[in-house]
């Protein structure tokens, strides 16, 4: 590897299932998940997977966490909880999809997370049920439910108050969304993920 990192000049060399810790300083990238397919199973699996690593990425190396994948036979809920975690994880953006047969709505989505922003969220815990990522013009919260279940979840917008908060906004539709002094409350249907922005 110190080899090829010679050689290989000033390319960007990209890893996939390497050893961690002896790829330090000789790698750029480190594929941090399981290949994705278009399906629930394995789209909340390398999500999991991902967001598990997001400490790694521009510490150690930039994350990549495989092709973003939005058309097939997933659906909006599965595709937006997708973008989310790609989002999410601060690392690379490879489009996986035939860009000539995209639906609209889901081109508009695949813009929506160029360039990357290269900042991984940070997450409350373990459950990696919210995220927060903290960019120089807004703050990005990332609520994601990974259950078969409606889920009713109260979020506080974490060290802001109603006179810092000047909008807070769905990330992939640009909606509004109403709080009050920095809270609110979502319906999260199952298998979804939300992305707010959040200006002061």
């Amino acid at each position: 590897m110190e080899a090829i990192t010679r050689g290989a000049g000033d390319a960007f060399l990209l890893a996939c299932n390497h050893p961690v810790w002896p790829s330090l300083g000789l790698i750029d990238g480190s594929r941090s998940s399981n290949d994705i397919k278009r399906s629930w199973d394995r789209i909340k699996t390398t999500a999991r997977q991902n967001l598990s690593r997001n400490w790694q990425s521009g510490r150690l190396w930039w994350n990549d966490p495989d092709a973003v994948v939005l058309a097939g036979e997933i659906t909006d809920e599965e595709c937006r909880f997708h973008a989310t975690a790609i989002y999410a994880s601060g690392g690379m953006v490879l489009a996986g999809d035939d860009l000539t047969r995209m639906p609209s709505a889901r081109t508009a989505m695949l813009r929506k997370l160029l360039p990357p922003t290269g900042v991984a969220a940070v997450f409350a815990d373990d459950d990696l049920r919210l995220g927060v990522i903290n960019l120089p013009a807004s703050t990005m919260i990332c609520i994601f439910n990974w259950d078969d279940r409606e889920e009713v979840r109260p979020i506080a917008l974490t060290g802001r108050s109603d006179r810092t908060i000047r909008r807070v906004s769905d990330f992939w539709t640009d909606e509004t969304v109403a709080h009050d002094n920095g809270r609110l409350t979502l319906t999260l249907p199952p298998r979804t993920a939300r992305l707010l922005a959040v200006t002061s």
